[in-house]
Parts: C-alpha cells; sequence; structure tokens
C-alpha cells in the first residue's frame, strides 16, 4: 500500500507544472471535472514547485467574469489563503461529485479533508467561455464558501 501511494504521488508530482510558464492552460478539449480536479491538486500542492504555484494554476482556470471580480492575481492569492477557502490549501484528499451538467454550465459538490481531518465542502461552478482566447473552455466561475458554523444556544 506504501509504494502504490507513493507511485501515485509521484505520478501526480510528474503531471504538475514546473514553472509558472508551464501552467496549465484552459482548452476545449478538458472536461469540467477534469478542470476542477486540476484546480483541487494544484491547491493541494500548493507550493510545488514554488510558492503559491497551485493558486497561480488555479487562477489560471477562473473564468474571466470571475476575474472581474476576484482579481488581480495578488488579490485572488489573499483570498485562497483568507478563511473561507485556506481549508483547500494543503488538503489531505478531495472527492468532487457532479450535481448538474448542461452543454455550458456545470456544477460539481466539492468536499476536502484537510491536514488536520476537518471536512469542507464547497459548490464549484464552470462555464463555457463564448468568446476570446479560451472560448469554448470549462474555466470557474465561482466557488461557494463552506457554511460556516452558528453559534447556537
Amino acid at each position: 500500500m506504501l509504494v502504490r501511494n507513493l507511485i501515485l504521488s509521484l505520478l501526480v508530482l510528474a503531471a504538475m507544472p514546473a514553472t509558472a510558464a508551464d501552467l496549465l492552460a484552459p482548452d476545449p478539449g478538458l472536461s469540467p471535472e477534469r478542470v476542477v480536479e486540476i484546480q483541487l491538486q494544484s491547491l493541494q500542492r500548493n507550493d510545488v514547485p514554488t510558492p503559491d504555484a497551485g493558486i497561480a494554476q488555479t487562477w489560471a482556470f477562473a473564468h474571466p467574469d470571475n476575474r472581474r471580480v476576484t482579481g488581480p492575481l495578488e488579490r485572488f492569492a489573499a483570498m485562497i489563503k483568507g478563511p473561507y477557502y485556506r481549508l483547500l490549501l494543503g488538503h489531505r484528499e478531495h472527492a468532487i461529485r457532479t450535481v448538474v451538467q448542461t452543454e455550458d454550465r456545470a456544477v460539481f459538490a466539492v468536499t476536502v479533508v484537510t491536514p488536520d481531518g476537518q471536512r469542507a465542502a464547497y459548490e464549484w461552478e464552470l462555464s463555457k467561455v463564448r468568446s476570446g482566447p479560451f472560448a469554448g473552455s470549462w474555466m470557474t466561475v465561482s466557488v461557494s464558501p463552506p457554511p460556516q458554523p452558528r453559534n447556537a444556544i
């Protein structure tokens, strides 16, 4: 089992971009689930090979409408490191479940397990870009923050 996990880890690392210039780019050939998987794997290993490389990779798949709200990259990185999304950084494992998928919109329920064993649930929404350099590519429109515990009496 240990050898299998080591081999799987090496395969994941080998598939990750080596430098910022090697970031995977949106491509019409990538399924929406694959885009979410790329983003989650990147956030899971955020500082490999360089600090915040995972955040940069995730930003590369942010829909232009999303970028207008959350950008530039430095602001996006601060948001990811904030209270709602930091649980995605360095998470141990994740699961992706399709909620709805149409020709140009997809929504996934994503659950992550943090390094300390907490579970967090997110709703990941993607849509196809209609025009421009990424036309036809699936990109992330929004990621809902996990519900925060309420004070109870």
